[in-house]
């Protein structure tokens, strides 16, 4: 999350500035990407088919009412939720509004992207630590992702 690489960053500053070594204990699983709670619970799909759902999905959208009290959620706290675009589909009996989902921003932060953009300032971080510090790195169980690519900049047991 971008708390713990905020953690991370500050712990390779502090000891490169006090000359200590940086001991990295590998045991992660990568990061962390979800979806907003307060979307996928109202999130509906397009099924091409709807009777066969294995055939795939056209898109991902919301209700008009959904849409309305999410746009009013975010507003409230002064956020931008999500980006959709409105759509007119035409079903039994008349037309429904269907606002298609092109983004998720999601009113928690730390679901998405930014974790991404975390893990490459940690890994900035420590490729610094390792060319002007001391580094000690030790894989405990499974890594992946940042945690792998973090081990392998180490790369000192």
């Amino acid at each position: 999350s971008p708390r713990e690489d905020a953690v991370f960053r500050a712990a390779t500053e502090l000891a490169l500035e006090e000359k200590l070594p940086l001991v990295y204990l590998a045991a992660n699983s990568g990061a962390r990407v979800g979806l907003a709670t307060e979307v996928r619970e109202r999130l509906r799909v397009q099924w091409l088919d709807p009777k066969d759902p294995s055939l795939g999905f056209s898109y991902l959208y919301l209700s008009a009412t959904d849409y309305g009290e999410l746009t009013a959620l975010a507003e409230k706290q002064g956020k931008q939720l999500l980006n959709a675009t409105k759509k007119v589909v035409e079903v039994v009996g008349g037309e429904e509004v269907h606002w298609v989902l092109s983004d998720v921003i999601g009113l928690e932060d730390g679901l998405g992207v930014e974790c991404l953009s975390g893990s490459g300032a940690i890994a900035s971080a420590y490729c610094k630590a390792f060319r002007e510090g001391y580094t000690i790195t030790l894989v405990s169980g499974r890594t992946v992702g940042i945690g792998a690519y973090l081990a392998r900049l180490g790369r000192r047991c």
